[in-house]
């Protein structure tokens, strides 16, 4: 089974990208720009902030866009300040990437001036993940900031809550960690549901 509570800082870049991904953002640039303690007292609570860019082309033929990422690995569940906080930072410039390099974490930067052909709609789409989930206020507050909450859970476990799950095991094929999009049901009240296609909010 795959605790996200034991998710390692280098194991974060892998993972949301690939289920942001699963989402339809697919980014040509990821970097971390800072890894901070939530927790003095335990260094397994910690958050890490990165940065992205979304493809300089893609299908529907939108511009590109920033993305700011909070991943956050507590024991409590996230709450309505972190939410705001995370809307209330400036997303940095982001480098373009070198056409052969590979697409790989790289040590924060100095500022880079973006080249004029890769010019991304503002404001840049904010991204918050969480491992234990987040509490109603901080749910309503990202779907009225137009932010995108998502919650760090068990593979198996998060398949065996979704709507392909059959019998009592999840497939083989299921990674240790699965991401759930966060909303809030019919009832007002915080659901977790797991990425099935694109996010009509990732495409704007």
């Amino acid at each position: 089974m795959g605790d996200p509570r034991r998710v390692r800082p280098d194991e974060v870049e892998i993972v949301i990208a690939r289920e942001l991904r699963k989402a339809g953002l697919a980014l040509s640039i990821v970097r971390v720009l800072s890894r901070r303690a939530l927790a003095p007292e335990d260094p397994s609570e910690y958050a890490m902030e990165l940065a992205g860019l979304t493809p300089t082309s893609t299908a529907s033929g939108a511009t590109p866009r920033d993305v700011l990422i909070d991943f956050r690995n507590e024991a409590r569940v996230t709450n309505v300040d972190a939410v705001r906080a995370l809307d209330a930072r400036a997303a940095p410039v982001t480098p373009t990437a070198a056409a052969d390099g590979p697409k790989r974490l790289q040590p924060v930067a100095q500022p880079t001036e973006r080249p004029p052909d890769v010019a991304p709609s503002s404001p840049p789409l904010r991204v918050m993940v969480s491992t234990a989930g987040f509490d109603v206020t901080a749910a309503r507050e990202a779907v009225t900031l137009g932010m995108v909450l998502l919650r760090l859970a068990d593979g198996g476990a998060a398949f065996l809550r979704s709507q392909w799950a059959m019998g009592d095991q999840p497939p083989a094929w299921v990674p240790e960690y699965m991401a759930e999009l966060v909303d809030l049901g019919p009832t007002g009240d915080v659901r977790y549901q797991l990425i099935t296609g694109e996010l009509k909010i990732l495409s704007r």
